[in-house]
């Protein structure tokens, strides 16, 4: 009876303290560096966070990968916090819990490569959307491994892929595109 008591605590330690940290990463705006002055990661910033990033890091352009949401609080703020700063702005809309297809990786990686830098990638939490998006860059324009560029999709950010959660779809989307031991490379990137 006593080992299910110790069990039980540690057990609750955990899921308390994995809860503990992901408030934190969040109370923070999940505000990360992918490569310092020119790609940044986070989640929705309010318009006080916006400004002080944007000033503070030279922010030049913001990648939304919420979609455009005209009427919205936070998207007319972040617009409007945009044009007051000459900061540009891009709307691209991806969902955590479906794939991502080669041509969309596609998509946002011209985005990404036409932006003024240093570019700030958002969607709401920073964890899934915006972890596929810093893997990809990694992969891609910065040349790291798979395994490194992987990183960018784990629990560090938020990104929770486990038990029933839908947005395993970003490891589905990121591995298919990278390619995965039986796929061609043709067909990853398509």
């Amino acid at each position: 009876m006593r080992g299910i008591k110790v069990g039980v605590v540690v057990f609750g330690l955990t899921v308390g303290s994995t809860g503990a940290y992901w408030g934190l990463v969040q109370y923070h705006g999940n505000f990360h560096a992918v490569q310092e002055d020119a790609f940044y990661r986070s989640a929705q910033l309010d318009k006080e966070e916006l400004h002080r990033v944007i000033r503070d890091h030279r922010i030049r352009s913001v990648l939304n990968l919420r979609g455009a949401h005209p009427g919205q609080s936070w998207y007319d703020e972040e617009i409007a916090a945009s044009q007051a700063l000459g900061v540009t702005h891009y709307d691209y809309s991806l969902s955590a819990h479906r794939f991502v297809t080669g041509q969309q990786i596609g998509e946002v990686l011209d985005i990404i490569r036409k932006a003024p830098k240093p570019l700030l990638v958002h969607c709401k939490s920073g964890a899934d959307r915006t972890g596929l998006v810093s893997a990809i860059y990694r992969f891609v324009e910065e040349g790291a491994s798979v395994d490194r560029a992987d990183r960018e999709l784990s629990l560090v950010y938020g990104h929770f892929p486990y038990l029933t959660s839908r947005s395993r779809a970003m490891d589905d989307s990121f591995w298919a595109f990278v390619g995965t031991p039986g796929s061609s490379s043709s067909d990853a990137q398509n």
